[in-house]
This record gives structure tokens, C-alpha cells and sequence, in this order.
């Protein structure tokens, strides 16, 4: 080991095959962990950080798939700033950033403005995903631009206007393309039942149609259905061979929970017998990851009319805190909880190299958690400031986060890291 390569120590406490076991990380100023060593080793001429006080126990960082971080021209609803610093406070170092922004990330100039804005305002790090374009020559354009992005983003409206691109791009590009599942005849008009049956108007079935659709493309690409909410789609994923998550709304609320913009989603809530059988999913463990689909949208646009109400839930805050409460009750154990949280989306990223673990080589960020502290969720940081998820009793205090050797999130106190913006992996 080089010395001078050495910027900070940290002390921890995490969990190894079950007990609780202090180690030194040896930090370099490149922000990744150069050495592990077990227990506190003494040492002098570093900056030295001690995140073992009281009854904290440090995770590999959390990973969120999928968030919409607005900004540009929707920055009245969340910018990065607002929407990372959410994010940092509820564990998370790297998020995830889909494309239905405006202007919308599908060419070339809105990707390099995005990733200018990603490294200037953002606490945490960052990927962005790209929409699918218009013409399959800007597939082209932005394939050479890999380095830029994590994937692509499928929508409904891809499938009914712009499907010759999709099958062009999953031709050529091998990398992860996302897919919201719901099939366009059914999520591209109105509803017309109420707002609670909504469910009825957009089926979650549509997920399996369209995940089979796709199966049957001749492609290169990996393919991941996000925010599943029916039962048997992660069961069907795994058979394809594509990769899968889903969202907490989707398994801690039914179409009887919702009766106001602020449960307003799409793919809707569900019945409670999906409800059910999605715990349950989660409990064996058949997702690839839990994301929180954080969509906030303003106080206004929430109030208005449902049948003119945006949809989009606010959850980055909520997210994780929900899986540290399944854990801490026994619902899940630490290693799906971890899978959840870390290690699955990293590999979904295929970034498993790079985050997910506190082993040396892999980038210093990690989440600190107080496992013997409780509260009520609610918005804090996101400027959307209520969610239907507000209310949740929690077990499981995030009270630091760590980013590439930076503390960003202590108890409150942000810290601007310097952050990566993640390229695409084949």
C-alpha cells in the first residue's frame, strides 16, 4: 500500500455473516476503498471519520433504479439539487434519472446538458437513462455517447409511435433498456372509471403481453421491467431472462388506499389480492431490486381534478425506510435487504464492480443506519412536500451518507461530494 494515496479512515460496524464486526477503511482521495482491515487499527497523519458511535451500523450504499428528478423546465416540481439531497437523506449514493423530462433526454445535446447539470447540483452520484428517439439514426448519436449514460427508457407511447427505433435499438445497442410495461391501447386513454378502479382501466396484465412482445424481438439489449405491479411478472421475467423490480406502494397499498391525487400512479394501484401476492413476491425475494419511482409533482398540479391530475408518487424519502423496517420485523432478511437496496441494482447496472460492497477496490459510499431509532415518515427534503406514503412508521434511522469518501449526509448537514456520472455497461 502507497501512503500518499490515502485520504481519510473511516471506523465502521457492519454486519458480517450475521455479527457485528468493526473495520478500518482506508480511503484513497480517488474516493474509492484501498484497504480493509478487521477491527480499529490506530493510525495518525489521516483525516480519521468514526461512524461507530452509539448503535450505527454501516451498509453498502443504496442504489435507486429509478427516480424522475424533473429540473430543466419542470424544475417548479424538483430539481437535482432538491431531489439528490432526498435521496442522500434517505441512504441512497447513487440514483438513477429517467428521461421524460423537459426538454426530453432522447439526443445528444439534452444528454450533455443533463450530465452538466447531474455533476454541478447533484449530492449523490448519478446515471441517466436515455428516451427512445424519434429516428433510428439518433439511436446512432447517442450510442456514441455510451459513456454518458446507464440505458435506455421503453414507455407506452414508444410501443404505439416509435416501435421500428425500439426494434433497431435492441439490435444493436447491449445494454440495459428499461421498459414501463403497460401496454398503449389501455394507458394512452382516458380512464373512465373512478380513481380508486383505475386498475381496471389500465390492467397490470399488460406487463406480461409486453414483456413477451419484447421476447420475441431479436435483440442484444438487456431487458428490465421497472415498477411491476402485477404478481406475475418478475416470475415471467426470470423465465425470459430479463430482470425486474417493484416499487413499496405497490405491496403497502390497494386500490382501497386510494382516493385522492396524492395515490395517482401509473401502472395504478392495484387490487389487495395483488397487493398481497407482490408482499409476498417481495418476501421470497424474486425482485431484482426495489426502487422508488420518486415522482413529485407540485401541491397545484396534486390538487387539482384527478382526471386532469398528473400521476407520480413522491418516494425516495419513504423507500428505503420501508425495506430497513421488512428487515428489522423480520419480513426479509439482511441479504435481501441488501439485494434490494444494493447489490441488485448494482447488477442490474452492471456496475457490481463498482458499488454494493465495502470490500477494497470499490467506491467509498455507504449508508449509515441507527437500527434502534423509529419515526413517521414524511417529505422532508423533495419540493413536491407530501406523499401518500407520508404516515409510514418506520424502524431503522438513516443518520449519515457517505459518496466517494464524502460525507454528504449527516443528520441533516449536506455536503457537496464530487461526484461520477455513471456510462452505459455492456
Amino acid at each position: 500500500m502507497v501512503d500518499i494515496l490515502i485520504d481519510k479512515v473511516f471506523y465502521i460496524r457492519t454486519l458480517i455473516n450475521g455479527s457485528v464486526s468493526e473495520l478500518t477503511l482506508y480511503v484513497g482521495d480517488d474516493g474509492f476503498i484501498k484497504k480493509v482491515s478487521y477491527g480499529r487499527e490506530l493510525v495518525s497523519g489521516y483525516e480519521v471519520i468514526d461512524l461507530c458511535r452509539g448503535r450505527q451500523i454501516t451498509l453498502p450504499g443504496f442504489i435507486d433504479l429509478h427516480v424522475h428528478l424533473r429540473d430543466f423546465k419542470l424544475s417548479y416540481k424538483e430539481d437535482i439539487v432538491s431531489g439528490s439531497s432526498a435521496a442522500a437523506s434517505a441512504g441512497y449514493v447513487l440514483v438513477c434519472d429517467m428521461p421524460n423530462t423537459n426538454p426530453r433526454i432522447d439526443n445528444a445535446e439534452v444528454l450533455k446538458m443533463r450530465v452538466e447539470e447531474a455533476l454541478r447540483k447533484s449530492y449523490v452520484d448519478y446515471g441517466v437513462y436515455c428516451g427512445i428517439p424519434s429516428e433510428a439514426r439518433v439511436v446512432n448519436d447517442l450510442l456514441s455517447l455510451k459513456n454518458l449514460f446507464v440505458g435506455f427508457k421503453i414507455y407506452p407511447e414508444d410501443l404505439a409511435d416509435r416501435f421500428a427505433v425500439i426494434k433497431y435499438l435492441l439490435s444493436v445497442y447491449d445494454g440495459l433498456v428499461v421498459v414501463h410495461g403497460e401496454l398503449p391501447e389501455y394507458a394512452l386513454r382516458p380512464s373512465i372509471r373512478d380513481l380508486s378502479l383505475r386498475y381496471l382501466d389500465r390492467p397490470s396484465w399488460g406487463e406480461l403481453v409486453v414483456a413477451n412482445i419484447l421476447s420475441s424481438i431479436n435483440k442484444a439489449s438487456k431487458i428490465h421491467i421497472t415498477h411491476a405491479s402485477h404478481p406475475s411478472t418478475p416470475y415471467l421475467c426470470r423465465s425470459l431472462g430479463f430482470t425486474v423490480d417493484t416499487t413499496p406502494y405497490y405491496f403497502l397499498l390497494s386500490s382501497d388506499d386510494v382516493r385522492d391525487c396524492w395515490s395517482k400512479v401509473n401502472p395504478p394501484i392495484n387490487d389487495f389480492v395483488s397487493k398481497t401476492l407482490v408482499f409476498s413476491n417481495v418476501v421470497k425475494g424474486v425482485y431484482d431490486a426495489i426502487v422508488s419511482d420518486h415522482a413529485p409533482h407540485s401541491v397545484e398540479e396534486k390538487l387539482s381534478d384527478w382526471r386532469l391530475c398528473p400521476s407520480g408518487i413522491t418516494g425516495v424519502e419513504v423507500s428505503s425506510r420501508v425495506l430497513l423496517t421488512l428487515f428489522v420485523k423480520g419480513f426479509i432478511s439482511y441479504e435481501l435487504l441488501i439485494k434490494y437496496l444494493c447489490r441488485g441494482p448494482a447488477k442490474v447496472l452492471g456496475i457490481d464492480d463498482f458499488l454494493g460492497s465495502l470490500s477494497s477496490g470499490f467506491r467509498a459510499s455507504f449508508t449509515v443506519i441507527d437500527f434502534s431509532r423509529e419515526g413517521i415518515a414524511y417529505t422532508r427534503y423533495s419540493k413536491a412536500l407530501k406523499s401518500c406514503l407520508d404516515g409510514f412508521r418506520y424502524v431503522g434511522e438513516v443518520v449519515k451518507t457517505v459518496v466517494g469518501g464524502t460525507l454528504v449526509f449527516d443528520e441533516g448537514v449536506f455536503n457537496k461530494p464530487k461526484v461520477v456520472v455513471l456510462g452505459s455497461k455492456s
